[in-house]
């Protein structure tokens, strides 16, 4: 169940356009990678105080908004990439400059990799990314 609904993300966060049919999929995707990098610990957020649901909500609406400027919900599926000159993923597409070297765009931020850093600064904020040991 996504921590973010569509009305939210659209009228309150007003993220980069994503079609209707992939929304709902690519807010489930981001509240999974949410809540994977909060070491699972959001289970119910409206127990939470005010400012902390507002962050994590715009945690994972940053994060659909990353996952759709970098591809589309297909980008973060997994997969190989081949050594080709090239490679297109739905929006996001690569290829070698003239020299031969490879150029890459967006998917860099994060432990994975396809972490938006905007993700993690929304987390960071309110201590949910700590993965330290309680000492008492």
């Amino acid at each position: 169940m996504p921590l973010v609904d569509e009305d939210y993300y659209n009228n309150i966060y007003k993220g980069v356009k994503i079609e209707d049919d992939d929304l709902k999929t690519i807010l489930e995707r981001a509240s999974d990678i949410v809540r994977q990098n909060c070491i699972y610990t959001l289970d119910d957020i409206e127990k939470l105080p005010y400012f902390m649901q507002e962050n994590i909500k715009k945690a994972v609406c940053a994060q659909a908004e990353f996952m759709e400027m970098n591809g589309g919900i297909e980008s973060f599926a997994g997969g190989n990439i081949s050594s080709g000159a090239g490679f297109s993923i739905g929006k996001f597409s690569m290829n070698k400059n003239s020299s031969g070297n490879s150029s890459t765009v967006g998917i860099t931020a994060g432990s994975s990799g396809k972490v938006s850093s905007d993700t993690l600064a929304y987390l960071e904020a309110i201590g949910v990314l700590y993965r330290g040991v309680d000492v008492k």
